[in-house]
């Protein structure tokens, strides 16, 4: 005898519950509405009297065909299809098993009732033992409509249940997904052909805790860990997990997923689950993932070459072209100082280039500081921030007010990206926002620095942040997320928007 004899038995026990549970199935009494046909094989007609009038006497609805010999068994099973047989075994020329083993070769799922004036203890347990639904002493015949209904609600529950078995083991049979069965304990009682198919494992290899064996050493101590987690709770299980095929060494992906099935009495019965192959979906993934990933970086490339070439352009303009003016300026004015002529043609029109000369040299440090602010490298973010501020205070109007830690420091790629977010924020604003005052708060929180913009204007609508057109908000966030921070954007009807950035500092400056 195999050692998994005892265990089995425990899973025929617990899928009998499960499948009530997941067909709908509840093997509840019902009383009978329509006649029971009933065959009563007896010879004495005193007994049969005394049979028909207590089965009256229960109230039961019924048919009684009455037979005095088993050689009519046989023709009264063809015409009259009993639901149950009730017989006096004395009749017989038989052992009472002997009797039994013969009714149920002609009749494998119809319930016998023994009906008899002899009470042997012995006779009884020899006459359940081989089959028999029940046994009534014709003395406590009043038992006889109860022991007809319990006997015919039992096969039909029996009968409900041999079907909900054929329909559940033909669902897993076609079903495309692994179907597990887990006692209460999570012990593994059942798996399906398909789910043997992904694991690799039998049935046999299944069973226990053997089912872990088909998990990914990388990921089997997770898959303990929360399946035990699952059990000890009485709650369901979902995880995402790797599955490694021995036989053919193929490393699957799968989602597992199991519910807890209960007891009429609140006690835990055990576990449906099911796990499917979503290899292809992770793969999906990963490409995806790895794409977007080489997307980020090829931007972060391009902000960090163009930021580059900001910084290389305003250098060249304020340094060389800047000078050159500033010389040319020079030689103007010694020009203006050595020519002596009275020719006010002469000398307003040296005049007029002098002041040429200035205004294309504002102009110039102008652009210079639009491309790379000086004072954002010389002084620091918070300076420049004020700065910029400042600036757009006197071009639009707005009122800016600022709350800003001046002593945090951080290296010039995050600098940067806080005041190129804050620019971008600030276009926003006077694009869109309608806004009058705007404040500006920069602090340090934990090992991150926050940025946060608020102004009172008309506030974003949510269907304006979902725009794929709205190229100002992503770039924004993907320059937060190339240092694995974040740009959240806020807007309530007629009270503003908040802009709030979050980038963490690296190791050295926290």
């Amino acid at each position: 005898m195999k050692t998994l004899t005892i265990p089995k038995l425990i899973f025929t026990q617990t899928i009998v519950i499960l499948c009530w549970k997941i067909l709908g199935i509840y093997p509840f009494k019902v009383r009978m509405t329509h006649p029971t046909r009933i065959l009563l094989i007896e010879n004495n007609q005193e007994s049969v009297d005394q049979f028909t009038a207590e089965i009256r006497r229960s109230g039961l609805v019924h048919d009684v065909h009455q037979i005095s010999s088993f050689d009519l068994v046989p023709e009264a099973l063809e015409e009259f299809s009993p639901e149950i047989i009730v017989f006096d075994y004395s009749i017989a020329e038989l052992k009472p098993a002997d009797t039994i083993t013969i009714l149920k070769n002609l009749i494998s799922t119809t319930p016998l009732i023994i009906y008899s004036d002899i009470l042997n203890e012995e006779t009884v347990v020899e006459c359940m033992r081989s089959g028999a639904s029940d046994y009534v002493f014709k003395q406590h015949s009043a038992r006889l409509g109860s022991a007809i209904e319990s006997a015919i609600d039992k096969r039909r529950v029996q009968e409900e249940l041999r079907l909900s078995k054929e329909r559940f083991n033909t669902l897993a049979k076609v079903s495309t997904v692994g179907i597990f069965l887990a006692s209460a304990e999570g012990f593994y009682l059942y798996v399906n052909e398909r789910w043997s198919d992904i694991t690799g494992l039998t049935y046999d290899q299944a069973f226990g805790d053997g089912f872990l064996n088909a998990v990914h050493s990388h990921d089997r101590k997770r898959i303990r860990t929360e399946w035990h987690r699952c059990v000890r709770e009485r709650a369901s299980f979902q995880s995402e997990y790797r599955i490694f095929r021995e036989q053919d060494k193929t490393e699957l992906w799968v989602m597992g997923q199991a519910l807890p099935e209960m007891n009429a009495d609140g006690s835990l019965a055990g576990f449906v689950g099911t796990i499917t192959d979503i290899t292809e979906r992770m793969h999906a993934e990963i490409e995806i993932d790895s794409s977007r990933k080489q997307l980020r970086a090829l931007t972060v490339r391009l902000q960090n070459i163009r930021e580059e070439e900001r910084t290389h352009i305003a250098r060249e303009i304020h340094d060389d072209l800047g000078q050159a003016l500033t010389g040319l300026k020079m030689d103007l004015a010694w020009m203006n100082s050595k020519l002596n002529t009275s020719d006010e043609t002469i000398q307003k029109r040296i005049k007029s280039m002098m002041e040429l000369a200035d205004a294309t040299i504002h102009k110039v440090r102008k652009l210079a500081t639009d491309l790379r602010p000086g004072i954002l490298d010389d002084i620091g973010l918070a300076a420049a921030i004020e700065w910029q501020g400042k600036d757009f205070s006197e071009r639009t109007g707005i009122d800016f007010s600022f709350h800003l830690d001046e002593e945090l420091q951080m290296d010039e790629k995050r600098s940067t990206a806080f005041f190129r977010i804050f620019q971008e924020s600030l276009t926003n604003v006077v694009r869109h926002a309608r806004a009058k005052n705007v404040a500006i708060s920069l602090r340090r929180e934990g090992a991150s620095v926050i940025l946060i913009i608020e102004d009172d204007g008309r506030g974003i609508a949510p269907n304006e942040l979902a725009n794929p057109r709205s190229v100002g908000i992503l770039g924004m966030k993907e320059r937060a997320a190339s240092f694995n921070g974040e740009v959240n954007v806020v807007g309530t009807h007629g009270k503003g928007t908040t802009v709030r950035v979050r980038i963490p500092l690296i190791e050295s400056f926290t």
